[in-house]
């Protein structure tokens, strides 16, 4: 490799501009000290001087590392053309400069000459390769230009060049594997990072927004936290806070999170929306609905004024504004991932000859909430209803029933397991059924879901009840609305109860146990032995309900819309989607440790109420 010429950037960073313009004094013309200058200049950001001294620098002495300042500076003026020819100057001059070549990227990346920039950082990164910036350099490049894997790639080379307490490539990294979704890996650089800089705040939000991603609540709250005590907190971070807040049911820190937010950042709509959410949870829905309807008016065509129109149908739901409600509720499809088979047209619910195939979009609770609408869709055009292995088996056996009847033996509905059928004209989703069928408010619908024949022997003296006290805890909120078991000691200590767990896997001592391998239609039959089901709002409490089960469901503060007021009848008191249920609710904001104990309390005096009755 060639020698490169004694470099100026020492002189100019251990010297001032005064300094280097006084011994120029003494020594006019020197190249080094005029070089120097410019550098001194284009530090302080004086570029027009910075290009005049490399100028006189480069007439004295044309090496390429004067050429590389003069072509920095014009680039900083505006002057890429020029710039460009500089910096090919230093390329040819000493093609072994890495400095050179980053310089020319830049200037071809500002020229809109992506392939000769790239070309120009791969030669740099061949000339320095065991050298950590380059590889750094390169991979923030292509990830400016949508070439996210090889940047990734790139990236972990420069962490693995760089030095044991290098910053700078693991921060970079980190962003790449978060975009990337590979959020363990960047909770792992972050780690790295908060050991790094322990006393650095933006490190600990990272990291602590990082833990939220993973469902690490606690860690999340706690990094988040120490974020806030060691230096003046960003709106971002208290966002982030509260919404950890939310998720651990600590709805009051929540609120005090985002009122902070609020002033740090008061027009920030992202956090306007979060808090919106907050007090829609709170109840306070009056307040909620206003500020949604600001961020959606404020940010039209974003998605945050997509969301906030979708929270703005769950406070209308939960008001029982059905009609209103429906028509905002189509605001989710544009939030989650498109339904099956894209080449196909969504259906506007107009009659049909040929058949529409419906599928589900979420969960399972919501697909047997809005199989109910299912029958007058058939009325519209033939229903290829698709359904999720879980549940087939249970949905084809309930195809006897009245509901169903006329429709199946008529040829109007068909079960399909796979999204291939080539005959199928158009697609939609359950949860769209109300909006495009106009069917406003639920009305009562018989038992819509059947099981098959129980074998479990019954022991007739002891009511048989069924517990679910838990959901899926990969849900992000999972923690508000699932119950400690430590909780249920009140409903467990009442004697002549024959307990059923509804959980998959462990239960508390004397609990018979649901089959491991079973799916939906297993569950349904052990539900068909029993007297009562006491459930927290999980896709449990759905089949109970659309079973005709006996129903009480334990319901966190705030709840879902499906469970709040408007969904119940005024005149009879009996809920609009599940008649025979029971409501069950917190009823404070408190943490879930404490708001739980009320309505477990009213639950145990209820059962006991509910033997008593039974008692020959």
């Amino acid at each position: 490799m060639k020698d490169h010429f004694p470099t100026s950037f020492d002189m100019a960073e251990e010297a001032s501009y005064d300094e280097l313009k006084a011994l120029l004094a003494q020594k006019p013309g020197d190249p080094l000290l005029l070089h120097g200058i410019a550098k001194a200049a284009f530090t302080q950001g004086r570029f027009d001087q910075a290009v005049g001294y490399a100028g006189l620098a480069i007439r004295a002495d044309p090496r390429a590392e004067f050429h590389v300042t003069l072509g920095l500076a014009l680039l900083r003026l505006g002057h890429v053309e020029a710039a460009q020819g500089a910096l090919r100057v230093a390329v040819l001059t000493d093609p072994s400069n890495p400095s050179a070549q980053l310089a020319l990227s830049e200037a071809c990346e500002m020229a809109g000459q992506l392939v000769e920039a790239e070309a120009a950082l791969r030669m740099a990164l061949d000339l320095r390769p065991l050298e950590a910036g380059y590889p750094l350099v390169l991979s923030q490049f292509l990830a400016r230009h949508g070439h996210f894997a090889e940047a990734l790639t790139m990236a972990r080379r420069a962490t693995r060049l760089a030095a044991a307490d290098d910053v700078t490539t693991r921060q970079h990294e980190a962003t790449l594997l978060n975009a990337s979704g590979d959020h363990a890996g960047a909770e792992t650089r972050f780690a790295e990072i908060c050991n790094l800089r322990p006393n650095d705040p933006a490190a600990w939000a990272n990291h602590g927004a990082m833990l939220f991603e993973l469902g690490r609540l606690d860690d999340a709250c706690a990094a988040l936290e120490e974020a806030t005590v060691l230096g003046l907190p960003t709106a971002e971070t208290l966002t982030n806070l509260g919404l950890v807040h939310i998720a651990l049911g600590h709805l009051v820190e929540a609120e005090k999170d985002f009122s902070k937010a609020i002033a740090l950042g008061p027009g920030d709509l992202r956090v306007m929306l979060n808090q919106a959410t907050l007090l829609n949870d709170l109840g306070r829905r009056e307040e909620a609905a206003t500020l949604f309807r600001q961020v959606m008016k404020n940010a039209a065509g974003t998605v945050d004024a997509t969301r906030a129109r979708f929270n703005l149908a769950t406070v209308e739901l939960a008001e029982g504004r059905f009609p209103e409600g429906w028509q905002d509720f189509e605001a989710r499809r544009l939030l989650l991932q498109p339904l099956p088979r894209p080449d196909l047209p969504d259906w506007d619910g107009s009659p049909s000859e040929k058949p529409v195939m419906l599928c589900g979009e979420q969960g399972l609770g919501d697909y047997i909430q809005f199989l109910r609408f299912v029958p007058v869709a058939a009325e519209r055009a033939p229903i290829y209803l698709l359904a999720p292995d879980s549940l087939a088996a249970l949905v084809e056996q309930s195809l006897t029933l009245p509901v169903w009847k006329r429709i199946y033996e008529g040829g109007r509905l068909k079960l399909i397991t796979s999204a291939s059928d080539k005959t199928v004209v158009a697609k939609a989703s359950l949860l769209s059924l109300p909006c495009l069928l106009n069917v406003g408010r639920p009305s009562e619908t018989a038992p819509y879901l059947c099981a098959a024949q129980s074998r479990v022997s019954q022991d007739r003296q002891r009511p048989r009840i069924g517990l679910c006290w838990s959901g899926n805890p990969g849900y992000r909120f999972d923690r508000r609305r699932s119950i400690a078991s430590d909780l249920l000691e009140p409903l467990l200590e009442i004697e002549g109860v024959q307990w059923v767990s509804l959980n998959r896997g462990p239960a508390p001592s004397g609990f018979e146990l649901l089959p491991e391998d079973g799916d939906m239609a297993a569950t349904a039959a052990r539900i068909s032995t029993l007297d009562l089901v006491i459930s927290v709002d999980t896709a449990i409490a759905h089949l109970a309900g659309a079973m005709g089960a006996p129903l009480w469901l334990l319901n966190r503060f705030g709840g879902d819309w499906r469970w709040a007021g408007g969904n119940w009848d005024r005149q009879t008191g009996r809920h609009l989607w599940y008649p025979q249920a029971r409501l069950f609710a917190q009823e404070t904001a408190d943490r879930p440790d404490i708001a739980w104990r009320e309505p477990i309390a009213r639950v145990a005096e209820a059962l006991r109420s509910f033997i008593a009755s039974r008692t020959p």
